[in-house]
């Protein structure tokens, strides 16, 4: 079975050979990092450095460069303004539903958790409603393993273009105009803004119509909602393959060494299902330890607020709305570095 459809057995075999080197499901040779004492120890570890491409993006660059173009994106993205969006996170919700009324059957993907993220991050960055197809575009291109190197050119070509043409606005790439690497920020900021959370509320969707009961609990009991948005993020996050590294120095992980100059990955997929950490690591469960779906350390996600609240938002309001919902057809899983879902057929009435 392809690690895109299912990555549980690969994640299984990851952890049982501890840190080793492997060949990825992208065809790359790399050592993996998959236990989860050891993942947390990798994502802070100073020898394991992020810059493993040029062009100065936020996530591939250490201190202090890092520090420094961070600084301005946290700001931004602080917790205050991201809870004065919910009001208009409910509100595009609402609109995106309404088209589901009387419909048969709709795509989950298509109609619901693709167009909420990105209407919110590129109404937050100031990109134009007109550029989302192009957005989307560009953005599954970058994230496949097939098109990634020239995607990345049109991308961060389109993001230039962007940032010298547009009027100035209330909005976050006015606020970062003058801020080194512009650019390659905004590159990152549009992808991981709409990507990751679009595949957190397509396959969060699944697993409830695949767990009836957590799904009649939550319709119950909304209150448990944001529990279960973290457990989403643990059972089946966006990050199942993991985030590159390359060793700078002899590094050792989990006692085992790691030669300098070496291609890293590290799973947070495979970290946040190890039964070290959670019994029963491949069942959905309320409650659990904390994960490491968005990262550790310095590179801790910067959007991790804001998908948070998208997520809540996301289920409450589809659960009131539609509690009867199920499941239409089996799902198409992509091949990505993002894992999601390609298409996701519901029917919001049996």
């Amino acid at each position: 079975m392809s690690f895109f459809t299912d990555p549980t057995p690969y994640f299984d075999e990851w952890r049982e050979r501890g840190p080793a080197l492997i060949e990825t499901p992208d065809g790359q040779r790399s050592w993996m990092i998959s236990r989860y004492d050891d993942v947390v120890q990798a994502l802070s570890h100073p020898d394991l450095s992020s810059t493993i491409m040029p062009g100065g993006m936020l996530n591939h660059t250490d201190p202090p460069e890092h520090t420094r173009l961070r600084k301005p994106i946290a700001r931004a993205f602080s917790t205050r303004r991201m809870e004065a969006l919910r009001p208009r996170i409910e509100e595009i919700a609402n609109e995106l539903l309404d088209a589901w009324q009387g419909a048969e059957e709709v795509d989950v993907i298509e109609t619901f958790a693709y167009p909420l993220p990105i209407t919110v991050i590129c109404e937050l960055l100031g990109v134009p409603k007109e550029d989302r197809d192009v957005v989307r575009k560009l953005t599954a291109e970058l994230l496949a393993p097939a098109t990634m190197a020239e995607a990345y050119g049109r991308f961060t070509a389109y993001a230039q273009d962007l940032v010298h043409t547009k009027e100035p606005g209330d909005d976050v790439i006015t606020e970062l105009r003058d801020e080194p690497n512009l650019v390659s920020t905004l590159v990152l900021l549009i992808t991981a803004g709409h990507e990751t959370t679009s595949q957190l509320i397509g396959s969060g969707v699944l697993a409830l119509l695949r767990d009836p009961a957590l799904k009649r609990s939550l319709v119950d009991d909304p209150i448990l909602i944001p529990e279960a948005v973290e457990e989403f993020l643990r059972h089946d996050g966006p990050f199942a393959l993991g985030l590159g590294r390359v060793a700078t120095a002899d590094v050792v992980i989990g006692g085992v060494t790691i030669p300098r100059s070496s291609q890293v990955t590290v799973s947070l997929g495979a970290a946040n299902r190890d039964p070290s950490r959670y019994s029963d690591p491949d069942v959905l469960q309320l409650g659990r330890n904390p994960h490491v779906g968005f990262g550790h350390g310095i590179h801790y996600c910067v959007g991790a607020r804001l998908a948070r609240i998208e997520g809540e938002i996301a289920f409450g309001t589809l659960l009131r709305r539609f509690p009867e919902l199920v499941l239409a057809a089996e799902p198409e899983w992509r091949e990505s570095f993002i894992r999601g879902l390609g298409s996701f057929r519901v029917r919001p009435k049996p």
